[in-house]
Parts: structure tokens; C-alpha cells; sequence
């Protein structure tokens, strides 16, 4: 499976320069032009690697970045801009870039800087966990059951990456939160809220399968198991 790149640039000509070298390259890349369209775009999938223009029409690209981090920890992002002064690449390696690249830069050492990035990221150029018919790809975060590709939140991946790789362990509701919830498990004392993520990725699964793996160990919490 190609490695999802995401770029948000509003000069389109470079855009598609980018586009086209990077896809000769084995990416697939996703566009958008502004702001706003990249944050509908990023809010409903990963990304590995983003680039990302600054000077944008609905606003400055750093704004974007605390936005992106916030979601997917995990996505890196390249800052491709004219602005050269020192100050800017500071800003915006201190906001959480992982890499800062001026224009106008050749394609080859944008390549280059993406593939470095990815080994650093991700360790490896891929990862694939199976459990019965279904498969994680941890490079880019994608899903597949019985070969179909499934499209699962960020919370429901990080459930189902969390129970596959705890294969008939019994898993509390607290060692849940804390896993897929992290800092803010604190504040998830509502038993329903854990119910209604296990309840949908339950049905994912089933859909996909006809199989509920994730079975209720009542008063202790939840197992995948086959039977």
C-alpha cells in the first residue's frame, strides 16, 4: 500500500510539481489549498506526513500545526515555505514541525527529507498485525478486513491496535482509558463512554465478519477472542 501524503499548498503549480514527483515516487498524495479544507480533510484520516505552506489564503500554516498534533500525534510535518528567517523555522519547529524546508527546494531533497522522516517516525517501512481475517498496517494507520479496506476513527484504531496486540488478555476498562485516552483518562468516569467506543468497533467488525471477538468479562472488561 502506497505511504498518504498530505499537502496543503495553495500555489498550484507547485502543488501538482509536487503531486506528480512524489507519486512517481510511490506516494499517494492528497491536495487542498486552504486552511479549512485541509483541516475537513485531515479531521477524518490519518496521515503519516503532511506538508505544509504558511503563507495560506485563510490564514498563516503555523496556526495549523498545535491543530494537527492535536489529533494525530504521530503525523509528521514538513513546513515548505519562502520565508527563510530564522525566526520563522524556530516558530515553527517550536509549535511542532518535525522538519522545515525553503523555497524553492529541490524534489529529490523533499523526497529524501520525507523518507527520513518516516524512518524516524515509524522505525520501519512497514508493520502489518493480523487477528483472523483482520490486518493493521501501523505505518499508515490503515485497516483491512477479509482484504476489504475499513475506515476506523483514531480511537477506534488505537482500540483495536490495543486488543489485537493483548490477544485473549482480559483488559480492564481503566487499562483502556489509559491506553486510548492517555492524560485525559481522568476524567472519563462515565462507564457509557467506553460502552459506546467498544459497542461501534464491535459492529465494524461484526459487519465486516459476522464475528463479535471482542466478548464482555463481566466486572473485569473486555477480551478479543475468537471463540
Amino acid at each position: 500500500m502506497k505511504k498518504e501524503i498530505l499537502i496543503i499548498e495553495d500555489d498550484l503549480i507547485l502543488q501538482k510539481t509536487i503531486v506528480d514527483f512524489l507519486e512517481n515516487s510511490g506516494f499517494n498524495c492528497t491536495k487542498a489549498n486552504t486552511i479549512t479544507k485541509a483541516k475537513e480533510i485531515f479531521d477524518k484520516k490519518f496521515y503519516p506526513i503532511i506538508l505544509l505552506d504558511l503563507g495560506l489564503p485563510d490564514g498563516d500554516g503555523l496556526d495549523c500545526i498545535t491543530f494537527i498534533k492535536s489529533i494525530w500525534e504521530d503525523t509528521g510535518v514538513i513546513i515548505i515555505s519562502a520565508r527563510e528567517k530564522l525566526e520563522d523555522r524556530v516558530d515553527g519547529l517550536n509549535l511542532g514541525a518535525d522538519d522545515y524546508l525553503v523555497k524553492p527546494f529541490h524534489l529529490s531533497e523533499l523526497n529524501a527529507r520525507i523518507n527520513a522522516l518516516l524512518r524516524r517516525n515509524f522505525h520501519t517501512d512497514k508493520i502489518k498485525i493480523n487477528f483472523e481475517d483482520i490486518e493493521i498496517d501501523t505505518l499508515d494507520r490503515s485497516v483491512q478486513i477479509a482484504g476489504e479496506k475499513i475506515d476506523f476513527s483514531k480511537k477506534e484504531y488505537d482500540l483495536l491496535l490495543y486488543f489485537i496486540e493483548n490477544e485473549n488478555r482480559v483488559l480492564t476498562k481503566e487499562s483502556l482509558f489509559e491506553h486510548v485516552w492517555g492524560e485525559n483518562s481522568v476524567f472519563m468516569d462515565n462507564s457509557d463512554f467506553i460502552y459506546t467506543h467498544i459497542n461501534r468497533l464491535r459492529k465494524k467488525i461484526k459487519t465486516s465478519t459476522g464475528e463479535n471477538y471482542i466478548k464482555t468479562v463481566h466486572g473485569f472488561g473486555y477480551k478479543l477472542e475468537i471463540h
